[in-house]
């Protein structure tokens, strides 16, 4: 119902913006936002209902391909969740650790182009005074353009470990294939090849899955005591060389998640997957992290990435999908 109702407010309003929804007045602070862009229908939400509703992406359809098929989790309005900024992580014990990006205020603005959002949090509004916005733009024909900023203003949160990680979590819909596939190494000095990350159970801290780096990066270190290890620990390998993964979906779909680094001296990012809900539904968390590896006070952090939803043709049209946004990335000012 919620589909059928964003579909026909994009008929009613789409003269307007060239088939773009118009919810609001550009600028204006709103709940959430639903854009119709080429083959994609989003919605997209604040924080002001969350932890029963999450922000980010509450909905994702291709209306093409697989129109009646919401790629997020439909088993709840809370288990819906695409790129939804969940966890903000230290090296060392702390119960900020979990889920408080998902408290406080994150704003909701619609922008001028009327196919981009903003979300957008106060340093004061969340116990790591953080500061963060979180652009997404919806992309002909079928992605998603996020580019996430964010600034700390008190380093010393993150304790003598130094690193933040920053976590954002994927729950998906039916899959027809669980693990996240990626080009990379699986063993040391081996050729980089296609590999899967299934999540497997080889780790003493393991949980219901786990979180692979790049081949540059190394695993980080917490204490003893760390209260959240699940989203700390790394596996040695496979490794990934190239910063893009890609989920089999259900209905012939494909999910493919890139990034513009993969690991720095500053910072990196690492790909995680969960199978908590795998004995009720098909439905693992594809998720991921960026990894700040030393926190300074009043300096600005970030990245860009790109979700696509589309039909699935093979492993070499997802990896086509990440060179062409790379090469538009690199020809950007």
């Amino acid at each position: 119902m919620r589909h059928a109702i964003a579909t026909t407010v994009g008929v009613l309003f789409g003269a307007m913006f060239c088939g773009r929804v118009a919810v609001a007045e550009p600028g204006q602070v709103v709940p959430s936002a639903t854009i119709d862009v080429g083959e994609l229908s989003v919605l997209f939400r604040d924080n002001s209902e969350s932890t029963r509703v999450l922000s980010g992406v509450q909905s994702l359809f291709n209306t093409r391909h697989a129109p009646g098929y919401d790629a997020f989790d439909p088993d709840s309005r809370g288990a819906s969740a695409g790129l939804n900024f969940e966890h903000i992580i230290s090296g060392h014990n702390d119960q900020a650790n979990r889920f408080t990006p998902r408290h406080g205020t994150y704003t909701l603005r619609r922008l001028a182009d009327g196919r981009s959002v903003q979300l957008v949090r106060r340093a004061e509004d969340g116990p790591w005074s953080m500061a963060s916005t979180m652009t997404y733009t919806v992309v002909e024909p079928n992605a998603i353009d996020m580019t996430f900023r964010c600034t700390p203003h008190d380093a010393s949160r993150f304790g003598k470990r130094g690193y933040a990680i920053l976590f954002w979590a994927n729950y998906m819909n039916d899959v027809a294939d669980v693990p996240l596939h990626f080009r990379g190494v699986a063993r040391p000095g081996g050729k980089e090849r296609w590999v899967t990350g299934d999540g497997a159970k080889t780790h003493p801290d393991w949980n219901g899955g786990g979180t692979y780096h790049a081949v540059d990066a190394k695993p980080l270190d917490y204490d003893d005591d760390h209260n959240f290890k699940l989203n700390v620990w790394s596996y040695d390998y496979p490794r990934f060389s190239k910063p893009f993964y890609y989920g089999r979906a259900e209905n012939g779909m494909v999910y493919i998640l890139m990034f513009d680094r993969a690991y720095t001296r500053r910072d990196e990012v690492r790909f995680s997957i969960f199978k908590f809900k795998l004995e009720k539904f098909p439905r693992p968390a594809w998720d991921f992290q960026y990894v700040i590896h030393e926190v300074e006070q009043g300096a600005e952090y970030g990245f860009k990435a790109r979700a696509v939803w589309k039909k699935f043709v093979s492993p070499e049209d997802c990896l086509g999908e990440y060179d062409t946004w790379r090469r538009s990335q690199k020809q950007r000012p």
